[in-house]
């Protein structure tokens, strides 16, 4: 009777904690594809195990090693190959037979669905995980491994497992088309192609011996080994809490404000990237390289966040702006982090200034930083300024979508133009792509040639332009603000045919 209430409860938490996962659990382990997976790890874990027996009683002294690397790939490529593109096909499977539409029909949120199904992939992992962990403590019982590797290594193999699996349900939820979704899937096998020809030459030079197996080597001390622990650890989480909010934007209704936490995160995300880089300015040599790694990288954020902020919709969801609007507890997180009337350009920009501020305290080169500079003010240009125009010559078209074709549109026409036009105009008798004045218009050619930039004195140029950029990114500001008041009194107070009678449908929003 014990055993039986046990069981019982065990069954009841499990439904109380997400009805999604233990939906997922249940088909997963129903399915053909983890029994194969399943499968395979088992008889791949007793080969390995049995051959590395095999050389150990033969008498070398490290079978260990190479049947820990052995095993340790065949649990990669569960974990880095089969379990994310399972996670990809299960939310894609819900839209190709439509069950997905059943789903959001019942109380469960696009939050809960989301974590719901990487939860469900976690499970997956970790019963892979554990048929593996016998044949892995053998390696280490055959020698030439120690504990303190197989631990790390288990871990970090998890992690890397569980960011691929949020990644493609993120991937998975992006692409709403039955043609995006085939597309973005043969990308993904075309990268697990190339991942696994790198993978192959890696695993082979593990084999012979190139790698060092064991604790951090002599310059790594151990609040270093830590610091790259906590590093890794906490950009694995913000990025892995980012990619979850993307997907659940995407799936969210357009009613609802999915744009508020999408926001801070990527907030959080930017000031964990600047305080771990200040780490290293104080008390430690690498300064210099520590600055142009925090350029680089906040510029590849801004770069993400720009293109979605500053092109999304001005209109501000009605359920947002009666959350904005009411006297509830955390209402100013909503209006200065919350969808439209302007916070997408504004948050750009609050986060640009906090990189550049940022990189002020780091010694950097004067080009270097005049190059970092200049790169954000491309960005600056290419988004905003294409996204201004639009707004102010067609307002009535002006839709997220063209807006963002209108930024590609833009900067391939800078990339491409000026060569076309100036062998059409001067029909040169040699063909030259060598950088040039006509070539500052673009990023792609100007950022890789700087140095020439430098020596030939046209610094201002990309200057100038970037600070076109930055003018109408902050005007994008208001003329936002004022389209979303603009819809919002249209929307509160426009009379409807059904206004007079008791029960019409605009009361439930």
């Amino acid at each position: 009777m014990t055993a039986a209430r046990v069981l019982g409860w065990l069954d009841e938490q499990s439904d109380r904690l997400s009805p999604l996962v233990v939906k997922e659990v249940r088909q997963v382990v129903r399915g053909r594809e983890f029994s194969l997976s399943f499968g395979a790890c088992l008889v791949a874990g007793l080969m390995v195990a049995f051959l590395g027996a095999t050389d150990a009683v033969a008498g070398g002294g490290t079978a260990g090693r190479w049947t820990f690397i052995a095993l340790m790939a065949c649990l990669g490529f569960l974990g880095l190959v089969v379990v994310p593109l399972g996670a990809f096909n299960a939310l894609r499977r819900e839209r190709v037979e439509q069950t997905f539409d059943l789903i959001t029909l019942t109380a469960l949120s696009s939050r809960r669905v989301v974590v719901g199904k990487l939860m469900a992939q976690a499970v997956r992992l970790t019963t892979l995980f554990a048929a593996m962990a016998p044949f892995v403590a053998m390696s280490f019982l055959l020698g030439g491994i120690d504990f303190v590797t197989i631990a790390l290594s288990l871990v970090a193999l998890f992690m890397a497992s569980l960011w691929m699996s949020a990644l493609c349900v993120c991937l998975s939820a992006v692409a709403r088309s039955r043609a995006a979704s085939g597309v973005i899937f043969a990308l993904l096998g075309l990268g697990v192609l190339l991942g696994s020809g790198v993978a192959l030459t890696l695993f082979r030079a593990l084999t012979f011996g190139v790698g060092i197996f064991g604790a951090p080597g002599p310059g790594l001390t151990t609040f270093q080994f830590l610091r790259i622990v906590a590093i890794v650890t906490t950009a694995w989480l913000v990025t892995l809490i980012n990619l979850l909010l993307v997907a659940v934007n995407r799936l969210s209704l357009t009613t609802e404000d999915s744009v508020t936490p999408l926001r801070i995160g990527f907030l959080a995300q930017l000031l964990l990237i600047v305080g771990w880089t200040l780490t290293f300015l104080f008390g430690a040599p690498g300064g210099k390289n520590a600055g142009i790694a925090l350029g680089v990288l906040g510029g590849v954020h801004l770069t993400l966040l720009a293109a979605f902020a500053v092109t999304e919709s001005a209109t501000v969801p009605r359920r947002a702006l009666l959350h904005m609007q009411s006297s509830s507890q955390g209402r100013w997180v909503a209006r200065v982090f919350g969808p439209g009337g302007g916070r997408g350009p504004a948050s750009v920009i609050l986060q640009l200034a906090i990189l550049v501020g940022a990189l002020a305290l780091f010694p950097i080169d004067a080009d270097d930083r005049r190059q970092l500079l200049a790169a954000y003010g491309y960005l600056c240009f290419y988004v905003a300024v294409p996204t201004f125009a639009f707004l102010v010559l067609l307002p009535k078209y002006a839709t997220p979508l063209r807006l963002r074709v209108a930024s590609l549109v833009a900067l391939a026409a800078a990339t491409a133009l000026p060569d076309l036009l100036y062998y059409i105009v001067r029909q040169p008798e040699l063909l030259s792509l060598q950088f040039s004045f006509r070539h500052l218009m673009g990023p792609l050619q100007t950022l890789p040639s700087w140095r020439s930039v430098e020596s030939a004195g046209w610094v201002s140029f990309p200057f100038f332009i970037g600070a076109i950029g930055l003018i109408c990114l902050i005007a994008l500001v208001p003329m936002a603000a004022r389209q979303a008041a603009l819809d919002a009194l249209i929307n509160l107070h426009r009379p409807t045919p059904a206004a007079d009678e008791t029960g019409r449908a605009d009361l439930i929003y």
